[in-house]
């Protein structure tokens, strides 16, 4: 039981010690030394005490530093723990550059032809046809206004004598109206000026439209060229859209619609052959996350046996290095080491004479072990076989990556069920049982594991009372009978760790925190009895003062009486 929090301050001695002196004798007794070896060989438990709270108050920094750790290795963990987090690609492409692509997650091997017919481009006005001579030459002569459409909605704009044309770039470049929709700029080719204004966006539908500009001085229909139309990119991929003229358009030269998890950059139109996609799995970047679970992994355990001491040699010196000698983190690496080298929750074992089970269904069979040469510097550890591990990645990455992301990825033995979904954090992993009995056409009973499910036409739902809370399975065959299955739910290693890890640093139930409850409470009760004990030696020490001032009051008057006898008998012999 925690023992409960008192809250003390610190104790206020009242006893003279420091100031306390005592005449008299002259005899060499010193009574503040002996009152002080006194206080000394009585405060053995007062020091006991503070040596604990010492201990204790390090025990908890020890702690609170490795809850710390724990949740900071729950969200690594957390953060490739689903198959497209875990899982990488890379995409290689034919040409010279002119499709370029990116893989985004949920990224599958496949191989694309992308055809580019035309590039998006933006619209583009410019004043060939007028004659500027200065970029500070008067364009406009009287008070008046310009009208620009832009994607079909018209934009006008007040104008005053005396404009020029430098005046008149930097006005619509400053007004609101025009922002994102039309940039204005002059452009020279030595001899003289000319006005450009330039579509923000590319795409058909983002077209300039020189409405009135009839306020520029010797403008006409014919003073501004188009010399750049407002178009989409066309593309085929795989050969569709399959007609000669017919087109994936797009109003933007960047496609992320098209192909599913990729980014397509267009940079230049193709032949008619296009040029070729290859999207593999990056097998170099998945060992890279795999060495980042194993380093931090490999890190915690270190430190789980550090801060145990099982690390230092039981021979060695005390160098007054506090270690926690505590059970509770002794089952806490353990229960880590167990998902380490047990099987992944819902995976089973592969046997090579069936082919039934998973590949892949532990990290030992990845080339991934423990280390258990006593005395080794990397004791306890996980290590990597690295032939064995590209071995692996070679062939089969998916399976590599479910041993370390499935995060409720389900299946059953029969082709008759069917798994719709699970809910991630809910649907528990493991090996279920689900019988289910057809009548009449529809079902009339389901049980997964011996708990009954709801049944919803040829649906079926796992509830809150099964550990199975959430798996939502189909029955294809609505033939009666009665009918049984398998259905398996697999949790890879860092969801499996990650929340390991949560379930041990809970505020209210973890093993870390309830430890470091008990430390706090220890801490408390050590100040609270150190108080007490202060305050008693205080008490002894004021006696002890009391009774040597009383003694030596007490040997004062004796030596005095022995002074005056021993002159009386001096005056008695001489006489």
């Amino acid at each position: 039981m925690a023992v409960a929090s008192v809250s003390t301050g610190t104790y206020e001695p009242t006893s003279t010690s420091g100031g306390f002196k005592i005449n008299g004798l002259g005899d060499g007794t010193d009574w503040t030394d002996l009152i002080a070896a006194s206080v000394e060989a009585e405060s053995y438990e007062l020091d006991q005490y503070k040596e604990d709270l010492e201990e204790a108050e390090a025990i908890s920094e020890l702690l609170e530093a490795l809850n710390e750790e724990v949740i900071a290795l729950s969200t690594t963990l957390q953060g490739f723990d689903e198959m497209d987090e875990f899982m990488s690609y890379s995409v290689a492409t034919t040409g010279e550059g002119e499709v370029q692509a990116a893989i985004e997650d949920g990224a599958t091997e496949d191989s694309y032809n992308v055809v580019v017919n035309q590039l998006a481009q933006k619209d583009v006005w410019i004043s060939e046809g007028m004659s500027i001579t200065s970029s500070d030459q008067q364009i406009i002569s009287a008070d008046s206004s310009i009208t620009l459409s832009y994607a079909g909605e018209d934009i006008t704009m007040d104008v005053t004598a005396g404009t020029t044309a430098q005046e008149l770039v930097d006005q619509i470049n400053s007004d609101p109206d025009f922002d994102d929709k039309i940039s204005a700029s002059l452009i020279s080719d030595g001899d003289n000026y000319y006005l450009k204004f330039s579509g923000a966006d590319t795409g058909a539908d983002n077209a300039i439209v020189l409405t009135d500009l009839s306020a520029i001085d010797g403008y006409s229909g014919t003073s501004f060229t188009n010399t750049q139309t407002a178009q989409n990119c066309q593309m085929k991929v795989d050969g569709f859209p399959s007609g000669a003229d017919e087109w994936i358009e797009r109003d933007s030269n960047t496609v992320d619609d098209v192909i599913d998890n990729m980014t397509l950059t267009l940079n230049a139109t193709t032949d008619s052959a296009g040029i070729n996609l290859g999207v593999s799995y990056d097998t170099d970047a998945m060992i890279e996350t795999i060495e980042t679970f194993v380093s931090e992994v490999n890190q915690l355990l270190y430190d789980l046996l550090d801060v145990t001491g099982e690390l230092t040699d039981v021979d060695d010196e005390d160098d007054g290095t506090v270690y926690i000698n505590d059970a509770t983190l002794g089952l806490v690496y353990d229960s880590i080491k167990d998902a380490l080298t047990s099987a992944g929750l819902g995976f089973q074992y592969y046997d090579s004479d069936t082919g039934e089970g998973d590949l892949f269904a532990s990290l030992s069979a990845i080339g991934i072990t423990t280390d258990s040469t006593e005395g080794s510097s990397t004791f306890g550890q996980l290590q990597v076989d690295y032939d064995e591990l590209e071995e692996a990645l070679a062939e089969d990455p998916e399976a590599v990556g479910l041993l370390f992301a499935a995060n409720g990825e389900a299946e059953t033995d029969s082709s008759d069920l069917q798994v719709i979904s699970t809910i991630s954090g809910l649907t528990g992993a493991g090996e279920y049982d689900v019988e289910y009995t057809v009548s009449g056409g529809a079902i009339s009973s389901a049980t997964i594991n011996g708990v009954d499910m709801f049944i919803d036409g040829n649906t079926i739902l796992a509830g809150s009372d099964s550990d199975a809370n959430g798996l939502y399975l189909e029955v294809s065959d609505l033939t009666d009978g009665s009918y049984s299955s398998t259905v398996t739910v697999k949790q890879g290693k860092c969801s499996q760790l990650a929340d390991l890890c949560s379930a041990v640093t809970d505020v209210s139930t973890g093993s870390i925190p309830l430890l470091s409850a008990s430390y706090a409470d220890l801490t408390s009760k050590l100040e609270s009895d150190i108080y007490d004990e202060e305050a008693r030696i205080d008490a002894y020490q004021t006696r002890l003062e009391e009774k040597y001032s009383a003694l030596d009051t007490m040997l004062s008057y004796y030596s005095s009486v022995e002074s005056q006898l021993e002159t009386t008998l001096a005056s008695l012999d001489s006489s």
